[in-house]
């Protein structure tokens, strides 16, 4: 959201003859029409035993609003002197005596949001102070929106003697903006709906990238919510979200955008697709509005002509295992990948290997199968990686799969530099999943290991030995907390997750069914610059059995049979052409 936020504000900046010279203007409404949903009852912070009347809530999950929650909190405590209970709208909260922060699930909520969109404009910097039965609703249009909002009713309203007659107060963003409509209903009614699950990160990126876009020319900032959030009247649709009348598509190069009455469908064949129907779509409404009548149809290949490959991420190299190739018994792509086979101590007296067997590893059916076993003498896993194939800098790289579940399982996606001519003296590998047995959460990390060459023994040596820095370092150290990622339903064995790592010269973010989770910047420390910019291979892998990890599953564990698959939709790498991302690779164009 930060990015969004920042992205918003550099177009507006750069467009600004588009948009116009905004003149932001207050205004305090009547509450006295009989017909009016806002209550004019007194407010009484304090009872009579000095405690709060009110509690702060706020919706579940969002870190962002907490912290809005925390300031008014405080602002409570310090200028009435009670201590409100700060919790999260988990429950129906009828009947109570509430102050709402942002979009909780509270029907008042609701409530002040039609007010603000119908009545107000409903744009990006548009926010709705009031209160409605026995709540008091802080609601606004975008985070800054929300933000203004709680910095003006904690200015204004928090007070120990109350507030007489209620509130309302709404701030409206004026300007010279367009007014695009779907099926003549204003654009600010809408919202986006993603998939909850298998989300790509490039399709989050392009859902953004629209608001963005919708904000600069017309003012509007939509909410992006997935498919468990209640459906509302008016949506559109992304992808193969759990909505009715959704249309899968076959074709990876097809997108189609269909617009029927109050709801919008915009799916691909292809993450890159799916992602170009939301760019193409945004691009329709702000050139005027939208029917039943304009909806189309397209080519990703012919479309993508049209955008700035220094600007729009391409996808420059696709493993979709939807080939069997005949070079090799388990159909691998041998211009892709090779095996890297190892040994190591297994548990019960067997040996861990990572080997090439057709029976456990295999394409089939569009994907890339492993069912981790074991025999008398073997645990059995696999390595695949792209060393001396296929090496990049920078990009969204993207795995779609399955994770297998049980104690002897560790399975990653991770990137590995290969330089041996890198003047660092640290080794980059970044693991965009490493998960260790348990499904339910896996981990994100960055690692520097000694280069090995006479040159980078040097370096460390002179540089990086006189400063502490240990010959291997992780960012488990000050970061463990923050880069796990938990399944936030079941387990990543129960179905298809995208895993992703976004890398450029100032980011290095990871994210899990495009939300990102964890993210540092390289430039932030000369040790992370030194060794997160070089070039990377690609490795996929299972270790089974590794007497190392500290535990495994029994023989007779119902693990081996049914939840010991790792099963691997896509790998893709997206790409800008501007002279930073760099691909290299002698087999693939």
């Amino acid at each position: 959201m930060k990015r969004l936020i920042c992205l918003i504000f550099s177009l507006i900046m750069c467009f600004s003859s588009f948009v116009g010279c905004s003149d932001d203007s207050k205004t305090s409404e009547s509450k006295n029409d009989q017909n009016s949903i806002f209550s004019t009852d007194d407010i009484t912070f304090i009872d009579e035993n000095g405690d709060s009347v009110y509690s702060i809530i706020r919706p579940e999950g969002d870190e962002a609003v907490n912290q809005y929650a925390v300031k008014i909190f405080k602002a409570l405590k310090a200028k009435a002197n009670v201590t409100a209970k700060n919790s999260a709208d988990v429950d129906d909260g009828a009947g109570k005596y509430e102050i709402l922060i942002g979009d909780t699930n509270r029907p008042e909520t609701a409530k002040a949001r039609d007010h603000l969109v119908k009545n107000v404009g409903g744009r990006y910097k548009d926010y709705i102070v009031c209160t409605i039965d026995k709540k008091i609703v802080i609601y606004g249009m975008s985070v800054e929106a929300l933000e203004a909002a709680c910095d003006y009713f904690e200015q204004n309203f928090i007070k120990p003697e109350g507030v007489k007659g209620g509130i309302l107060y709404t701030f409206k963003t004026e300007g010279q903006f367009l007014e695009p409509t779907i099926n003549s209903v204003k654009l600010s009614e809408f919202q986006f709906v993603r998939q909850r699950f298998n989300e790509s990160y490039l399709t989050q990126k392009q859902l953004e990238d629209a608001n963005a876009l919708l904000t600069e020319k017309a003012g509007y900032l939509l909410p992006i919510k997935d498919d468990s959030a209640k459906e509302s009247e008016y949506e559109i649709i992304v992808g193969n979200a759990d909505r009715s009348g959704v249309s899968k598509i076959s074709d990876g190069d097809e997108y189609s955008i269909v617009i029927s009455g109050k709801k919008v469908y915009l799916n691909g064949g292809s993450p890159a697709a799916k992602a170009m129907a939301v760019s193409e779509f945004a691009k329709m409404l702000v050139a005027g509005s939208v029917t039943d009548n304009s909806s189309t149809k397209g080519k990703y290949s012919e479309a993508v002509k049209g955008y700035d490959s220094s600007k729009y991420h391409v996808p420059i190299w696709t493993e979709d295992f939807d080939v069997v190739y005949p070079d090799h018994p388990t159909g691998i792509n041998l211009k892709y990948w090779k095996f890297g086979k190892d040994t190591a101590e297994g548990y019960n007296g067997r040996t861990s290997v990572r080997t090439e067997d057709p029976q456990k590893l295999f394409v089939k059916d569009g994907m890339l199968n492993f069912y981790a076993s074991y025999d008398d003498e073997h645990y059995y896993g696999f390595k695949l990686q792209t060393a001396g194939k296929v090496t990049f800098k920078y990009g969204i790289l993207e795995m779609s799969a399955i994770l297998p579940d049980g104690a002897a399982f560790w399975v990653a996606l991770w990137g590995q530099s290969s330089d041996k001519n890198s003047i660092s003296a640290f080794m980059n590998e970044v693991n965009i999943v490493e998960m260790f047995g348990n499904s339910a959460s896996y981990s994100a990390n960055s690692h520097g290991w000694p280069q090995g060459t006479a040159a980078a023994k040097d370096r460390y040596n002179e540089v990086w030995k006189p400063q502490g820095v240990p010959e291997h370092w992780s960012l488990d150290s000050g970061y463990a907390g923050q880069k796990k990622y938990y399944c936030p339903e079941g387990n990543f064995n129960n179905g298809l997750h995208t895993f992703s790592y976004v890398w450029d010269k100032d980011q290095c973010t990871f994210a899990c069914d495009g939300n990102a989770f964890f993210s540092i910047n390289p430039n932030d420390k000369d040790l992370w610059n030194e060794t997160f910019n070089q070039c990377i291979n690609i490795l996929l892998s299972q270790a089974t059995g590794f007497k190392s990890r500290g535990t495994c599953s029994q023989d007779n564990d119902p693990v081996w049979l049914e939840t010991n698959n790792f099963q691997i939709d896509y790998v893709h790498l997206y790409q800008l052409n501007d002279g930073e991302h760099i691909l290299t690779d002698t087999t693939y164009k």
